[in-house]
């Protein structure tokens, strides 16, 4: 949808500017956005992973982690492939579900190969908070000092590689952040129940 698509580029543009500060660690928590700091995040040592499997990323495609059930659960109307920028410098494979009601919002689903999720350690910019989703260590991502902008959970399901949904109001002040955080959690767990079967 041409109109989503063009709300969803000035709110990731937005983001992109906010979370992104000289000498901070940060990236942007959003996806399809380029990047214009020059200082990339540190990856700090973290305790060993207790996931439950590993799940190798390579190869899948994103466009297939909400079946049609779970898009119907999730009240999407459409998906299309949508490569994102959520790591400085790298396009991922994404792919964007869209809700086109009233009250329209999407979710964008990046499967990260080139950084597990100690690369939010110490961003900056954005709230970045430890969760656990079906077994697996995850992180739950918003840009600080807002409500209103996004909220993405992401998962440690292999060895420098992650997960990551986003949840994006295309409605302004349509949800709470906990409401954003909330749908970004139960699209997670239906793309992880997915993705451990194809794998």
């Amino acid at each position: 949808m041409r109109l989503a698509k063009g709300i969803v580029a000035a709110l990731v543009a937005t983001a992109a500017v906010s979370a992104c500060t000289s000498g901070s660690t940060g990236g942007t928590a959003t996806p399809a956005t380029q990047t214009t700091s020059s200082d990339a995040p540190t990856t700090t040592s973290k305790a060993p992973s207790t996931r439950p499997k590993e799940i190798k990323l390579d190869g899948v495609d994103p466009c297939t982690l909400l079946t049609s059930a779970q898009q119907a659960e999730l009240k999407i109307d459409e998906a299309e492939s949508d490569p994102a920028k959520i790591i400085q410098n790298t396009t991922s494979p994404s792919c964007s579900y869209t809700n086109n009601s009233a009250k329209a919002f999407g979710y964008h689903v990046t499967l990260v190969t080139t950084e597990g999720i100690g690369y939010w350690d110490g961003s900056g910019n954005l709230d970045v908070s430890p969760k656990t989703v079906a077994g697996y260590d995850a992180a739950q991502i918003f840009l600080k000092g807002t409500s209103t902008g996004d909220c993405s959970i992401t998962l440690d399901v292999a060895d420098g590689q992650q997960l990551y949904v986003q949840f994006l109001p295309l409605s302004p002040k349509a949800f709470t952040q906990d409401e954003m955080c909330q749908n970004a959690t139960k699209g997670a767990e239906s793309a992880l129940s997915t993705l451990r079967t194809l794998k």
